[in-house]
């Protein structure tokens, strides 16, 4: 196994700090630090839609909800989206109050259910808007935009980091007449991309598909901290 796969086995993304060895070693050595960053752009987005109804009756609330439901999963088919690429919750149902003059008014039942939307092609973002509209929806909620790569970017960036140690090393060395024997220790740290919420500047004064969207680079970054012995 080669020094790459043993970082990227010891490697947590959500845990900062690894050890793949024990203390700093007796003979001579040097300790360095490599860190990189990869930049990417978001290639992906995930909307989520709240279809909500408050009528005297639950049974009618539903019948809305249900109705203007089945026309977002239309509108979403319509945008070439299949269905394993949306997720439908279950139906909440629950009283609607309403405080008046420091009472509490019942206005009716309230049903309302959550759509997922996951988007591959962000180049049909703003004409799955439209359709979503068109659809009858109450609230476009939180919009992720996505990074569909982002173990492999991950992995890219650490090793380039890695990279950047052993030059660190072997420079030091080299100074010091010495030359790199062994790797004694890593330890090793990785920040993924997380998914950002609302990032995309859309100019509204026409249709979402008419409009430019500006998104910006995603970046994620990789610091390792490396342990030779010398020769």
């Amino acid at each position: 196994m080669n020094a790459i796969s043993r970082i990227l086995l010891c490697l947590s993304l959500t845990t900062p700090l690894l050890a793949c060895a024990g203390e700093t070693p007796e003979k001579p050595h040097v300790a360095v630090q490599g860190y990189a960053e990869v930049e990417a752009l978001p290639d992906s987005a995930e909307l989520s839609l709240q279809i909500v109804a408050t009528r005297d009756s639950a049974a009618d609330a539903k019948a809305d909800v249900d109705r203007r439901v089945a026309k977002v999963l239309a509108a979403a088919r319509g945008q070439n989206i299949t269905d394993d690429a949306i997720r439908a919750s279950q139906i909440r149902v629950a009283p609607d109050y309403q405080w008046e003059d420091g009472t509490r008014q019942l206005k009716g039942q309230r049903v309302e259910r959550e759509v997922v939307i996951e988007l591959a092609d962000l180049e049909r973002y703003g004409a799955l808007v439209d359709a979503l509209v068109e659809a009858g929806i109450d609230q476009l909620g939180n919009v992720r935009f996505l990074v569909s790569q982002r173990e492999a970017l991950a992995a890219q960036a650490l090793k380039a980091a890695v990279a950047d140690g052993r030059e660190r090393a072997a420079l030091l060395a080299g100074e010091l007449g010495s030359k790199l024997d062994k790797i004694y220790s890593i330890n090793a740290s990785a920040t993924p991309i997380q998914p950002r919420a609302d990032r995309a500047v859309m100019m509204m004064e026409a249709k979402a598909a008419d409009a430019p969207m500006l998104l910006g680079k995603e970046t994620i970054s990789a610091r390792v901290s490396l342990v030779f012995t010398l020769d």
